[in-house]
């Protein structure tokens, strides 16, 4: 089986993480506080106790259950051991604590649910709930107010938003002379029949399995059946609520990963201020916890070869900010008269600074590396390597462009002979796409009747590439610009002065940046390790990516062996 084969499942580590962000919350420290007992006006779920014990059939799973459980215990314990209806944490969640006596009404909320149901509006109605949903609300506060419930009760309620549900559940009063209240968690909810398959296996279920789940799960809600709680066994979960919240979050994480690997969706992007005041832009990619990889995107196809590798990122651990230069994206256009090279590395340095990173790896593609070997060179103590996939590292020629043809050798042209030439030829760029079609970009870089083109023609890119493009014309193609005056300076700016650890792979069918010339390029310099495929060519990355997430893995164990 291969590395994008494995790939494909979830691994444990996103089972783990995932039970930590769903366990360790402040509108479920009820579960430590004391109240009254089965028979005083709630009773216990038939069926708990030493048969479902014995059902237990994930004892790592389940140990991380309980060590969740024993640090939001510790939480509680330092926050004065507080009851949810007189706390709500800093969290961005939404929830509420309603009251089931007579009086009911709202008990207590996060703040962002506080601030949607300001003004005393009727809480099924603030809670966006169907009309179902709202009759169902209300008879079991009903059922709550007359002891009619079992403590260990779910209810999932459907919302007139798409994506959404809420899990309802009783909770016990703070005070012994206190009613039951209800608690109400806004889960959200996004899933497809491709992604039931890997969470089932990851959680120990099979598809048998988890179907009474997603039946309830994506139905028209109600109360939650009590058999779903020896699933909840099966799995190492303390009951349903739980099981519950973690398939909520692994369907609904899987779900936008792959739409993000087929760009439906582009990845999560925030903005920052270099030291110069600069705008900068990054997306971020794969798990949201360890290893930290930066990457350094091409000129033409930008996020295209990264973002299809977004769950296999994440199932391998790695946390990765991809920085749009300037003059891409929302990254403000370098200054007139500043030199790229400085304002790439200010904004990395900037990066790494904001988000706090620990010795990242730099991951570089086509006219990525020459960025990157520079950033590795003046940030060589904050960095930990450099992995370079089909390195393009200079224009000095247009000779070096012939395996190119129609538009794409005209830029390459122009940006060796006649640069003057470049505004107008990025102006009409768009135009040259729609005739073209986005897919062009890179079958021009790929011999007629080769292999590669073959392989090309079956991947479904044209979302991706469509997003890329609009990225890269999104500041007027300045980014492009500014690359072009980066890559005549070629390889004196390339050769990695330090001992970073540094791997290349490079394709043996590359026509553009042919094997010898990367060789001669990277001959002298200490630590770099040329790893060739001689069936890869131009569009490794694409054809080829787990040459490269093996490169990614093995780089960033020699880091951490060296730390």
């Amino acid at each position: 089986m291969t590395l994008l084969c494995r790939a494909q499942a979830l691994s444990q580590d996103q089972v783990v993480a995932a039970i930590y962000e769903t366990m360790i919350r402040p509108e479920q420290f009820d579960r430590f506080c004391t109240g009254p007992q089965a028979g005083a006006g709630g009773a216990e779920a038939s069926g708990a106790g030493q048969p479902l014990d014995r059902l237990r059939t994930a004892p790592v799973l389940q140990a991380h259950f309980a060590r969740a459980g024993e640090i939001q215990e510790q939480q509680w314990d330092r926050e004065g051991r507080p009851h949810p209806s007189g706390y709500s944490g800093n969290c961005s969640r939404f929830w509420l604590l309603a009251g089931a006596g007579p009086a009911g009404g709202l008990l207590n909320a996060s703040p962002r649910a506080a601030r949607q149901l300001s003004g005393g509006a009727d809480l099924p109605a603030a809670m966006g709930l169907t009309r179902g949903a709202a009759d169902r609300w209300r008879n079991f506060l009903e059922q709550v107010r007359g002891g009619a419930f079992c403590w260990t009760d779910v209810l999932l309620l459907g919302t007139r938003r798409p994506g959404e549900r809420f899990l309802v559940r009783p909770v016990r009063p703070e005070g012994s002379g206190s009613t039951a209240a209800v608690m109400a968690e806004r889960l959200d909810w996004e899933w497809t029949s491709e992604a039931c398959g890997p969470v089932a296996e990851a959680l120990g279920l099979q598809n048998s399995g988890i179907e009474p789940l997603m039946a309830v799960m994506s139905g028209a809600g109600g109360r939650v059946s009590a058999g779903l709680q020896q699933v909840a066994a099966r799995t190492g979960a303390p009951g349903t609520a739980e099981l519950i919240r973690l398939t909520a979050f692994l369907m609904t994480e899987h779900t936008r990963d792959l739409k993000i690997a087929r760009g439906a969706l582009l990845p999560p992007a925030e903005e920052f201020r270099d030291s110069s005041g600069q705008r900068c832009q990054y997306f971020r990619f794969g798990a949201e916890t360890g290893q930290p990889v930066i990457y350094v995107h091409g000129i033409l196809d930008g996020l295209a070869p990264l973002q299809r590798l977004q769950p296999q990122l994440r199932r391998l651990g790695f946390r990765v900010y991809a920085p749009m230069r300037a003059g891409y994206g929302g990254s403000a256009p370098l200054p007139r008269g500043q030199d790229p090279a400085d304002a790439f590395v200010r904004q990395l340095d900037a990066l790494i600074t904001r988000e706090n990173l620990q010795r990242p790896v730099l991951l570089s593609h086509r006219g990525g590396a020459l960025y990157g070997c520079l950033a590795a060179n003046r940030l060589h103590s904050r960095i930990s390597g450099l992995v370079a996939a089909a390195s393009n590292c200079a224009i000095s020629s247009p000779r070096q462009f012939s395996g190119l043809s129609g538009y794409a050798w005209m830029v390459a042209f122009a940006a060796a002979r006649a640069r003057w030439l470049l505004p107008a030829l990025v102006k009409v760029w768009s135009g040259a796409l729609h005739w073209y079609g986005h897919k062009a970009l890179l079958q021009v870089q790929t011999a007629r009747g080769s292999r590669e083109r073959e392989m090309l023609g079956r991947m479904e890119l044209l979302p991706l590439l469509r997003q890329s493009q609009a990225l890269f014309l999104q500041q007027g193609g300045t980014g492009f610009l500014a690359d072009v005056q980066m890559l005549r300076q070629g390889f004196q700016k390339m050769a990695l002065a330090h001992d970073t650890r540094a791997v290349f792979v490079h394709g043996g069918e590359d026509h553009v940046a042919p094997l010898p010339v990367v060789r001669e390029a990277l001959s002298g310099m200490r630590n770099a390790q040329l790893c060739v495929s001689q069936e890869a060519g131009a569009l490794l990355f694409y054809t080829f990516p787990e040459l490269v997430l093996t490169a990614l893995q093995d780089c960033a164990a020699a880091a951490r062996d060296v730390a």
